[in-house]
């Protein structure tokens, strides 16, 4: 009989001594980020939850212990030729699917904590684009629960303010980081899901507008149209870019400043709120109001790369263009093929990266969009969000 092969291995532990005090260096220099050692306060075999701001938050985390941390990673990391396969020997990630329910993902985590291992997961599934946390789903914790094993709670501040998702460059401020708070395995057991929910939602939260740093740059609005997509003075939706430190409008002469201590000021015209997150939430019921009183061609994106994903392997269709309708999305490949897709028959769609969009087809699937540099994914993902709730 084949022997269960570990996931944790003895090599993990060599690469994550190499390669920490490196991190720490890097981060130090590139982002004025200082990270305690937490080693000593946290356990063996325990689960990590963390917000998530940056690009490289795993590394930040990981610096902070001693021992090698199996991270809950997309899906998407795996379908890299040649780099998935160093990245699952060097680190050894747990693979998601995001937006789909994933036993193999819990049986994979379970796995690791019962060899001793350590596993951190991002409960939004997600980056934040607004500076404000995703929501995140009680799921994490039955999880929680389901692990029987101490639940460490770690919170990065400044991420967002130095590293926007939607943003270019990095802004010279300064990031913090460290553990918040441990629940011993006992105590959760004690805990019901909704008292152990309230506790991850009162620790994992994202918000850089309250610390009172500024993040300097010359180009810090720089593809904030990333994120927001709709123009308060002229109402018109997917006609914002940005120039330096200012966001502004193609149809009118909307003018606001994105400024040193994030926030919105206007300049000529009004601002939907005086952060990206007050403006990013207000847009999404914006929306919802244009697609209740239209049916089709909301708005449309060209010159996009499309791929079809299955059997962790890319396969590249072309350039493509994507047309919003208030049931779903037509995606036209320059061939002439086209995929009519009914939100309500996927399973999911979510954000990568800074401008990819994933579907997830029916069939098992995936069709991935790659837009430019200043394509904004979020109005689909929030178009599909309200018109899957009103059919749920």
């Amino acid at each position: 009989m084949r022997k269960n092969k570990k996931w944790t291995k003895t090599r993990h532990r060599v690469i994550c001594k190499l390669l920490k005090p490196i991190f720490k260096l890097y981060f130090r220099l590139r982002y004025n980020l200082k990270v305690d050692n937490y080693e000593k306060n946290v356990p063996q075999g325990a689960l990590i939850m963390c917000n998530h701001l940056t690009t490289l938050d795993p590394f930040m985390l990981a610096s902070s212990f001693s021992r090698p941390i199996y991270f809950i990673a997309s899906d998407d990391l795996f379908t890299i030729p040649i780099i998935s396969s160093i990245i699952k020997w060097l680190v050894a990630p747990i693979p998601k699917s995001k937006s789909k329910s994933d036993l193999l993902t819990i049986k994979n985590t379970l796995k690791v904590l019962r060899e001793g291992g350590t596993v951190a997961v991002f409960p939004e599934g997600n980056r934040t684009l607004s500076g404000g946390t995703w929501e995140i789903d009680i799921s994490t914790a039955k999880l929680a629960k389901m692990a029987k094993v101490p639940l460490v709670l770690y919170n990065l501040k400044g991420g967002y303010g130095a590293d926007p998702r939607w943003g270019r460059g990095v802004r010279r401020g300064k990031i913090t980081c460290g553990v918040v708070k441990v629940l011993s395995a006992q105590q959760i057991e004690k805990m019901t899901v909704e008292e152990l929910y309230a506790i991850i939602l009162e620790k994992v939260v994202s918000n850089d507008y309250d610390l009172g740093i500024k993040f300097k740059s010359r180009v810090r609005a720089e593809y904030l149209e990333r994120a927001l997509y709709y123009c308060p003075k002229c109402k018109s939706f997917n006609t914002l870019y940005s120039k330096k430190e200012k966001l502004l409008c193609k149809n009118c002469d909307l003018s606001v400043e994105y400024t040193e201590d994030l926030k919105l000021k206007p300049i000529n015209g009004q601002v939907l709120g005086g952060t990206v997150k007050e403006w990013f939430d207000a847009q999404r019921v914006l929306l919802k109001e244009y697609a209740a009183m239209y049916q089709e061609d909301l708005f449309a994106d060209k010159k996009l790369k499309a791929r079809i994903i299955y059997d962790k392997k890319r396969h590249d269709l072309g350039r493509a263009e994507i047309i919003a309708s208030n049931y779903g999305v037509k995606i036209r490949l320059k061939n002439g093929e086209l995929f009519d897709l009914k939100f309500e028959d996927l399973y999911g769609v979510t954000i990568l990266g800074k401008r990819k969009i994933n579907f997830y087809l029916p069939d098992g699937k995936t069709l991935q969009l790659k837009g430019s540099k200043r394509f904004n994914s979020v109005k689909y993902l929030h178009l599909y969000e309200f018109i899957t709730e009103a059919t749920s």
